[in-house]
């Protein structure tokens, strides 16, 4: 009898770990396209013009996302590489907070930290000119697409058809697009 419980310890643990580590990995695998995205492509105003999955509630106007060259927030030198390259993307969410996130890394997965203790693991696609999409891997796969001009409405269908790695997931405009 307390061999099986042992076993049944020794399974609950390794599936814990496994549930909390393998996700994340398998949505890094999943959406790396081999190549590094230069951070500093961002730099500039940006449209956040869809999501995957949507976002619930519709605001009347896109989130303008500013980013601009920056360093990491006070008190988190010491939790990054000084060398790598470090953004800083301000935007007002929907109910009119300003919310500033950051970006950082040369390789092809970056980071986004929202505060010191929030690091997430996140990927930048180049989708096509003036587009560029973001996947939040530590928060199952969330994407964002950005561009460069506020497109129309079918201008961003026709992008996002084109994303053959988002082909069946459920998303959609967060905002009136003309």
């Amino acid at each position: 009898m307390a061999r099986w419980c042992y076993l049944l310890l020794f399974i609950f643990i390794f599936s814990e770990v496994s549930c909390n580590v393998l996700p994340n990995e398998m949505c890094i695998n999943y959406y790396r396209t081999g190549e590094d995205f230069d951070l500093k492509q961002l730099e500039g105003i940006w449209y956040a013009v869809y999501y995957w999955p949507p976002i619930r509630e519709q605001r009347h106007s896109c989130a303008v996302v500013d980013f601009k060259r920056s360093s990491p927030p006070d008190g988190c030198n010491d939790r990054v590489d000084s060398d790598a390259t470090f953004l800083k993307a301000s935007y007002t969410n929907s109910t009119g907070k300003k919310i500033d996130l950051y970006y950082y890394g040369d390789e092809e997965v970056k980071h986004q930290m929202r505060d010191c203790n929030r690091v997430s693991d996140y990927i930048f696609v180049d989708v096509d000119d003036g587009y560029v999409m973001g996947i939040n891997c530590s928060n199952g796969g969330r994407g964002i697409l950005l561009a460069r001009a506020l497109p129309t409405n079918e201008e961003v269908e026709a992008i996002v058809e084109d994303i053959d790695i988002m082909t069946g997931r459920k998303g959609s405009p967060n905002c009136k697009l003309p």
